[in-house]
């Protein structure tokens, strides 16, 4: 989950929202937090590959599992265009401040977009390989970038609020208007953001190949999520909070997008520090494409093992015991749009898809504790149905405001 969302959609947050970019995150932490109960019971009870999908198909059988098991395959493939694309930025930022020269002269050459865009489909490429190495190898890979992005993050934050202290009054000031776009605004952040909370539902998707999953699964959606949703809320406090610019610091920030928070780090880290957090999006990127492609690949698996997609996708290789065809198929898919659509357009597509597949989840969980009284459920969501049809509305909510900021999410 931390990461590589944080780092993408930080700058676009907040030129969408303003300061009042915190609180739409805020609200994004308690949306996905509504849904997570319902994957915490369902993932649990029904440990199968696919998760959403899963639990969506068994509820509703027929064109709905198809839909659901269609978008959620198509969302995971959209985020992970977008982890490449951002990791394409962080590599372009890295040259810039080590080797300017030879960037310089690439620039002059190929063009900064184009340079971007062969970065993008070649790291693509090395994680769709690495999924296809397996699942032991996958997780490896994860731990080590997790633990490094997550300290760097830490460094990050620990000058950002070294900064302010020191500064209190122009931090305070960094945050008025706090509403500049109005609650409109926020809505938009909040749609945009979406993909930074979804991360806990990747582990639905290999609820199958987890020891323990009734035990297991609710404690690891819960603990991702409560440590992701303090980070991020403290990263978008420094990055508002810290810097001093001439034009507001939220369109300073929203000025430069996906590298934005570099910008930040500029105003009050060290030099060292700068390269450390262009380091830690490479990091944080790679992880989440990494994660994602996993994730995406066990989805098509499930489709194809129930014939929804060909039945070659469900194929596992002999040696490696990997979905290679599905993460094959995957990875093609992701690299055709990561090197065509803009990136605004990638992460508001992916969270667009992302809040529908969500919104059907809730009500598969209505559906099934009718359908299946019967199942074993050592986890159940508390206050239901009340919960995961405040879920569902909420999430349906943020999908239609959606329109109103990237229109072309949904023709996506």
């Amino acid at each position: 989950m931390i990461g590589a969302g944080i780092f993408v959609l930080t700058g676009l947050a907040a030129g969408e929202a303003g300061p009042a970019s915190i609180l739409s995150f805020a609200l994004n932490g308690l949306v996905t937090l509504i849904t997570a109960f319902a994957y915490a019971e369902l993932a649990s009870a029904i440990p199968r590959a696919g998760g959403g999908y899963s639990f969506v198909r068994m509820a509703f059988p027929g064109a709905t599992g198809f839909v659901a098991g269609w978008m959620l395959w198509f969302a995971y493939t959209v985020a992970c265009s977008l982890y490449a694309l951002g990791f394409g930025g962080y590599f372009w930022e890295l040259f810039l401040k080590y080797v300017p020269g030879l960037a310089e002269s690439i620039h002059s050459v190929f063009g900064e977009n184009s340079v971007i865009l062969v970065v993008t489909a070649f790291i693509a490429s090395v994680f769709i390989w690495l999924n296809m190495r397996g699942a032991e190898v996958t997780g490896k890979t994860e731990n080590v970038l997790t633990l490094a992005k997550i300290a760097i993050l830490v460094v990050f934050i620990f000058f950002g609020l070294s900064q302010i202290f020191s500064e209190p009054t122009q931090s305070i000031e960094n945050f008025t208007p706090f509403l500049p776009k109005g609650l409109g605004g926020v809505f938009v952040a909040m749609g945009l953001t979406f993909i930074a909370f979804e991360g806990y539902d990747l582990i639905a998707t290999v609820s199958d190949e987890s020891m323990n999953p009734e035990k297991n699964i609710p404690r690891a959606t819960f603990i991702s999520l409560g440590i992701t949703i303090v980070i991020y809320l403290l990263i978008l406090f420094v990055s508002l909070g810290a810097i001093s610019t001439a034009e507001p610091t939220w369109e300073f920030l929203g000025r430069y997008k996906e590298t934005a928070i570099v910008r930040a780090a500029e105003a009050f880290m060290p030099a060292i520090g700068v390269g450390l957090i262009v380091f830690g999006g490479l990091l944080s990127t790679m992880s989440a494409l990494n994660a994602t492609v996993m994730a995406a690949s066990r989805v098509a698996f499930s489709m194809g093992r129930d014939l929804w997609l060909p039945p070659k996708m469900s194929k596992i290789h002999n040696t490696r015991r990997t979905p290679y065809i599905a993460v094959f198929v995957t990875g093609f898919i992701l690299i055709v749009m990561a090197v065509t659509l803009p990136i605004e357009a990638v992460g508001s597509a992916a969270s667009l898809i992302f809040l529908l597949t969500f919104a059907m989840v809730n009500l598969s969980l209505i559906a099934l504790r009718r359908k299946y009284p019967e199942i074993p459920r050592r986890y159940r969501v508390p206050f239901y149905p009340y919960l995961p049809a405040l879920g569902f509305s909420l999430n349906i909510f943020l999908a239609l405001y959606q329109f109103n900021f990237q229109p072309i999410a949904w023709y996506i």
